[in-house]
């Protein structure tokens, strides 16, 4: 295995607990004993907030009010520790929490940060009802679920409150206060509160917005909707887990929607976690299907999908039976897939030297800590989900940076195919200029064998060094050097000069300094060819072309002008889109390598029966 993949490993565990390190994860200290919390004995006067922990007074089986204790009879009480869950029977799903707390501050807003009593519940302070979540009864036929976390603030006239917290709960196995209550002044408590929000609202907004913006990807580039369902399924897999995190905890999802009801936002909440499970095996089959072999991918993917119909279409207190269930289902299909993962990684020498898998290799161990993060808090084992949402922004982000990669591989690939493209089309180019332009060349030479042998040898030794030049540089080569471009065209005229006496000449006007400046091969000689066809030849006395290259600051200017016939503009259209009856190298040609590489074509400008200028400007590199 190669060292940096070891190294990669060992950053993703040491990422893994990072968190630990930076958020404060201990337990609280527990201020109450046997029922009684005095705030001298605490550290609220400096803090101004303090977890409710510690022993309480708790009533099994019972729902009292503050009036049944008021004459003192009720003395069954037993000391259970908050926060934490009693176990309980079917029909035992009902208790009486209470706690005295002394040494209160008088003439003072104070609050409650009430976050995780399962799973209905009413909250009294000095016999009076400040919050009732869901509906609390000794029925099961009439209990309602409802848990959200609130913020409940009161004045006091005492110095001593009677805090009582009836509970019923008839859902889950575990029922009773799962998470830290918090008391303190309301300054600090709102402060405390929004900082949770914050937080938790970070990660899901991160999450969300990746989501997203790879939906809008796969939605709007083409290339993505049809080959790359991996971009879909992680975008879908982002936005349910943000949902998740919506509904947990805080539960900001009422921030947005705060007549959303307690039922529909649990069922939003369950129906997310196993539409998440689905796109996570859909990401990893896709990526291997090795991993989610068929006989396990499609039977999990189909009894995923029967308990989202049923969460749809049944009541919560009906499904919430099969929860722990899927659950367990829930955490054996992560665990399966990080097993597998790992199996192939250490044993595959394929996988071991792929960055690619170190990165979905990470994104399942993150996907686990989230999971096995989520089902310790919602047993109570943990007060904060932070953890797991940290890991899951981590998931996120690993699984963005891999799509990141591979569309930069898959540019990179477009690029290598377009240049490639480019090349070919210069091949073309220089394999078109040569079968007319031999054939015309040899033919002149056979007949000067006949009349004029050593004017044949002087021709041959022309095209000799055409041809050489022609060879000098490769027919691949994007860019060449102006001082390469105009050997080759002094070649090419020597042998036009060989072939009509002294009927062409040809003058250069070339600055020294735009030699070594780079041009498309091939874009000086076709016009100059193609002044000789179209402009000198038909004249009897022949004609002078000017050849002119100079540059400015920023631009290299090219002009090819002859003295020849000139050129109507139906002529100059023609030239243009290469519909001339002539044989010449194909000026639109020219054209569109100039439009490509440079954004400009060329312009000709012309007087009939006196010139023709053919000219075109490019960027210096």
């Amino acid at each position: 295995m190669k060292i940096h993949k070891i190294i990669f490993l060992l950053i993703g565990v040491m990422l893994l607990f990072v968190p630990l390190l930076l958020i404060d994860n201990k337990e609280n200290i527990s201020f109450a004993h046997k029922g009684i919390l005095d705030l001298n004995d605490s550290n609220f006067y400096d803090e101004k907030i303090i977890p409710l922990d510690g022993e309480w007074e708790f009533y099994e089986g019972q729902l009292y009010t503050p009036i049944d204790f008021s004459d003192g009879s009720i003395t069954n009480a037993t000391l259970l520790n908050v926060p934490g869950a009693w176990t309980k029977g079917e029909e035992q799903g009902i208790g009486t929490y209470r706690l005295q707390i002394q040494n209160v501050p008088l003439n003072k807003i104070l609050g409650i940060k009430k976050q995780n009593i399962r799973s209905a519940s009413k909250i009294y302070i000095n016999g009076e009802l400040i919050s009732e979540e869901g509906v609390t009864s000794d029925n099961k036929e009439s209990y309602i679920e409802g848990n959200n976390p609130q913020l409940l603030f009161f004045q006091t006239d005492t110095d001593t409150i009677d805090l009582v917290i009836q509970v019923s709960d008839f859902s889950y196995n575990s029922a009773g206060i799962a998470n830290s209550l918090f008391f303190g002044e309301q300054k600090q408590l709102i402060k405390f509160h929004y900082q949770k929000v914050f937080s938790e609202v970070s990660v899901i907004t991160i999450l969300m917005t990746i989501g997203l913006l790879y939906i809008l990807l796969y939605l709007f580039v083409e290339r993505y909707r049809r080959k790359e369902f991996f971009i879909l399924s992680f975008a879908l897999s982002c936005i349910f887990f943000a949902i998740i995190n919506f509904c947990l905890s805080e539960r900001t999802i009422l921030f947005i929607l705060p007549d959303l009801s307690f039922e529909a936002m649990f069922k939003i909440k369950d129906i997310s976690i196993f539409l998440a499970t689905i796109s996570f095996i859909f990401i990893i089959s896709q990526y291997d299907k090795r991993i989610f072999v068929p006989w396990v991918r499609y039977p999990l993917i189909t009894l995923y999908t029967l308990y989202i119909l049923l969460i749809v279409f049944s009541p919560l207190n009906f499904y919430h039976r099969f929860v722990p269930i899927f659950i367990l289902i829930n955490a054996v299909t992560y665990l399966y897939a990080m097993v597998r993962c790992l199996n192939y990684y250490f044993k595959n020498r394929q996988y071991t030297l792929s960055g690619n898998h170190s990165i979905i290799l990470f994104s399942i161990i993150n996907i686990n800590v989230y999971n096995i993060d989520l089902l310790l808090y919602s047993l109570g084992y943990i007060q904060s989900l932070r953890l797991g949402f940290y890991n899951v922004l981590l998931y996120g982000i690993a699984l963005a940076i891999l799509l990141s990669i591979q569309v930069n591989l898959s540019y990179k690939k477009n690029d290598y195919l377009s240049n490639e493209l480019d090349v070919t089309e210069q091949a073309y180019l220089v394999a078109q200029i040569k079968p007319h332009f031999f054939f015309n060349t040899l033919t002149s030479v056979m007949s000067l064998c006949y009349t004029d042998g050593k004017k044949a040898a002087q021709l041959l030794s022309h095209f000799s060094n055409f041809l050489r030049h022609s060879f000098e540089f490769n027919a691949k080569d994007v860019f060449i050097t102006v001082e390469r471009e105009l050997k080759l065209l002094n070649s090419y005229i020597a042998i036009e000069q060989a072939r009509f006496d002294e009927k062409l000449q040809v003058v250069f006007e070339v600055d020294e300094e735009v030699l070594q400046e780079s041009i498309l091969p091939l874009s000086i000689q076709p016009l100059v060819e193609n002044a000789i066809l179209h402009g000198i030849r038909p004249i009897d006395e022949g004609g002078i072309i000017t050849v002119s290259i100079s540059k400015n600051d920023t631009h290299l200017k090219i002009a090819v002008i002859d003295n020849g016939i000139g050129l109507t503009p139906e002529k100059i259209s023609n030239i243009i889109n290469d519909k001339t009856t002539k044989q010449g190298i194909g000026i639109s040609n020219i054209n569109k390598r100039l439009e490509k590489f440079y954004q400009t074509q060329l312009t000709i400008e012309s007087e009939l029966g006196l010139w023709t200028k053919v000219q075109f400007e490019v960027p210096i590199n």
